[in-house]
């Protein structure tokens, strides 16, 4: 999902403001538009996804 970095920014301050501990983590890719196109980035962006749904959902992420 592509989202105005400001935007989210904004999101983790607030949260953070009102005492909520927040875990962010959240990439930025320049080269791109309104979503993944570079096969590069789209690799990064699911390996990324990929991390936080093993450690969210307690399963272990591919070693690769």
């Amino acid at each position: 999902m592509r989202v105005v970095k400001a935007e989210s920014d904004r999101i983790v301050d607030a949260l953070r403001g009102r005492g909520v501990e927040v875990e962010v983590e959240y990439m930025v890719k320049d080269n791109e538009g309104h979503c993944f196109v570079n096969p590069d980035n789209n690799i990064d962006m699911y390996r990324m996804a990929d991390r936080f749904l093993a450690r969210h959902l307690n399963g272990r992420p591919d070693a690769t």
